[in-house]
């Protein structure tokens, strides 16, 4: 009888261990979110996605198993930040998980938001970019991070934006600096592209402003340096 009763308990601790070391494990694992435009997506100059700094390290995530998930599919190519807002505001549901944004950014344990570069570069090609198209989009941004704040204490990675097509130096460097103040004020961290325009061996061509997958895998690593 008291055999079976130490069986009993022996199995009792087993199963309680067990549990225990499974949520830890599970804790320790980052759920993890994009939303933005085409530079979240990887974009290439032809037109189709490729491997996004959000792709690498996801990989790199999982192959140090810290991985508990990914989410990219409130990413979209030229999607604005005023349309981003749109679909927080409506809940927009997951064209693949069908769940609500709402509900995915609440299951998230880092969100990357990387949107701008499209917006300003499909602007510059019509007029030059100007201040109030600059204050409107930080404007946006902070009801961007104000709806994530909100409800949910999460950590966010704001990627900066860098030049291009007519969206000039200057205005870049006005834009990222905002961006900036606002992730400071939110409690978010910010990641500076703007060096990455320095470099020729992180575009493809010259006539793209997206960059190629060796930027990719460097703001992957730097993330990654963030993150643990």
């Amino acid at each position: 009888m008291k055999r079976r009763y130490k069986l009993i308990l022996i199995i009792m601790v087993g199963a309680t261990l067990t549990l225990l070391i499974n949520t830890i494990t599970v804790d320790n694992k980052i759920m993890l979110v994009s939303i933005g435009d085409g530079l979240s997506l990887g974009m290439t100059p032809y037109k189709v996605a490729g491997t996004s700094f959000n792709d690498y390290l996801k990989e790199e995530l999982e192959s140090k198993n810290k991985l508990q998930g990914y989410n990219n599919e409130f990413s979209q190519s030229y999607l604005t930040i005023h349309e981003l807002n749109e679909y927080i505001e409506d809940n927009l549901v997951g064209k693949f998980t069908r769940v609500p944004i709402k509900q995915t950014l609440a299951k998230a344990d880092v969100i990357t938001i990387s949107i701008g570069i499209d917006e300003f570069a499909q602007k510059s090609l019509q007029n030059t970019i100007n201040n109030e198209q600059i204050e409107n989009y930080i404007n946006e941004m902070e009801v961007l991070l104000k709806s994530i704040r909100e409800f949910y204490d999460k950590k966010i990675i704001i990627i900066g934006l860098y030049p291009a097509y007519n969206f000039e130096k200057k205005d870049v460097i006005e834009v990222n600096n905002k961006l900036k103040k606002e992730a400071g004020k939110y409690n978010c961290l910010f990641y500076d592209i703007y060096p990455f325009y320095l470099n020729n061996s992180y575009f493809l061509t010259n006539t793209s402003y997206y960059i190629n997958y060796l930027a990719h895998q460097k703001i992957a690593s730097d993330l990654l340096k963030m993150l643990l």
